[in-house]
């Protein structure tokens, strides 16, 4: 046995550049296949914890994805919004420990603004992680400080892509933008106190804004129109400074957090259940897990892309091994020679590609980890993609074992080669 093992050896040895690129591109294709696979379990856990520590979200009865939609990741409106009694009533249920309205409709150069209280700041978490601040600090209350209504907090992304700063002056659009000049709330400049860290989540997109700055800024608006436009009407309207004449008589969506996360069901029925104004209590984690099957076509095609790529390389592997019979015909008429069976060539080709594809398999998985942990920071921060490297899934096991035995049978292609030159040189000997 220990013949063969160094006969082996020394037989792959003077083929080592080549068996390495054979070997490198078997770890490639697994790469990319545990990669993808990893990828996606990892992008469907993200997008389930991409709003972690809320209990439930309320809004106007409708549809659960369009309120997932437009209070979560900011993407469309809504058709109406709730009352503020509504909000007032769920903040004074005993079950709630915090409650955080929220209010859109403005934005910032293609960027959505949401309208909030300081409370989010602190109750906010993406991936189980709070927030944190690169520069500044959150924007204060208006009831204790009026000055607050002119503060705003931009999102990592934002201040990037416009390279913003602490104490810089910004205007906002009334709607989503794209109007005239005059839809601009020039008359309320608001000026930068925060800038949050990069959190992977929608939030790094977004302007956030005081509820009651919001409500100032649309002070004397009618139908779209600013008060620039009805100078006549805006010089009959009274001018508010107080803040508690500020409060919003509508909100789009609250984000509610709980003492005891098992009342999660009796609280959502109690909301669900008010006379003035009729709501719906969505459950984060059960609707984003619904959302996510929108993008399911995509996820199994990333997958089967590289199950083809895996199987390509494999057979790749058997076309390299194949074309090199050839050139070892003279080795095995040797081993022939040594008194070698035609089986024993069989069984000698066979571990031989089997073993290289087994190696490219352990060095594709052990990249694959090391790019994950590497990368995870990055993957976090810029695309919200929590990573967790470690052992395989048991969908990777399946994969990794399919894999195998495409490489198994791959491998049959060039030891069945060897085992037919064998049977040929036995009877015809080639010149040595």
């Amino acid at each position: 046995m220990s013949l063969w093992i160094s006969l082996a050896w020394h037989s792959a040895w003077s083929r080592r550049f080549a068996l390495a690129l054979v070997t490198v591109s078997v770890s490639v294709s697994v790469l990319i296949l545990l990669g993808v696979q990893q990828l996606r379990e990892d992008a469907r856990r993200s997008f389930s914890n991409a709003l972690s520590g809320v209990d439930l979200i309320v809004g106007p009865r409708g549809s659960a994805t369009e309120l997932m939609l437009y209070s979560v990741f900011q993407i469309g409106r809504p058709s109406r919004n709730m009352g503020f009694t509504g909000f007032e009533e769920i903040k004074r249920m005993p079950q709630v420990r915090w409650a955080v309205p929220i209010q859109l409709g403005d934005s910032y150069k293609g960027h959505p603004v949401l309208g909030t209280t300081a409370s989010l700041f602190t109750e906010f978490k993406s991936q189980g992680k709070g927030l944190q601040w690169t520069q500044g600090r959150a924007f204060g209350n208006p009831a204790d400080n009026p000055e607050a209504m002119s503060e705003v907090v931009l999102g990592a992304e934002v201040a990037r892509r416009f390279g913003h700063r602490v104490g810089d002056k910004l205007v906002l659009t009334h709607g989503a933008g794209g109007g005239p000049e005059d839809t601009e709330h020039d008359d309320h400049p608001l000026t930068i106190v925060g800038i949050l860290a990069a959190t992977g989540a929608p939030i790094d997109r977004t302007v956030l804004v005081t509820l009651e700055g919001f409500e100032a800024m649309h002070q004397g608006w009618g139908m779209g129109i600013s008060p620039q436009s009805l100078k006549s009407a805006a010089a009959a309207l009274p001018v508010i400074a107080d803040p508690k004449d500020l409060q919003p008589v509508s909100l789009s969506a609250v984000w509610v957090g709980l003492h005891n996360r098992a009342e999660v069901f009796s609280v959502r029925r109690k909301i669900e259940s008010f006379n003035r104004d009729p709501l719906m209590a969505v459950l984060p984690g059960v609707a984003l897990d619904e959302l996510w099957q929108v993008v399911k076509v995509v996820e199994n095609s990333l997958v089967l892309i590289g199950m083809l790529v895996a199987v390509s390389a494999m057979l790749s592997v058997a076309a390299v091994l194949l074309v090199a019979m050839s050139g070892r015909r003279k080795e095995l008429a040797i081993l022939r020679a040594m008194g070698a069976a035609p089986r024993a060539l069989l069984g000698f080709v066979l571990l031989e590609s089997v073993l290289v594809c087994l190696l490219g398999i352990v060095c594709g998985y052990a990249v694959s980890q090391l790019l994950m942990w590497g990368a995870q920071d990055v993957l976090r921060t810029g695309f919200g993609v929590m990573v967790q490297p470690g052992l395989p899934s048991g969908e990777s096991l399946a994969s990794l074992a399919a894999l195998f035995s495409v490489a198994v049978l791959a491998s049959l292609m060039p030891a069945w080669r060897a085992y037919r030159l064998s049977l040929m040189d036995g009877l015809h000997p080639p010149a040595l």
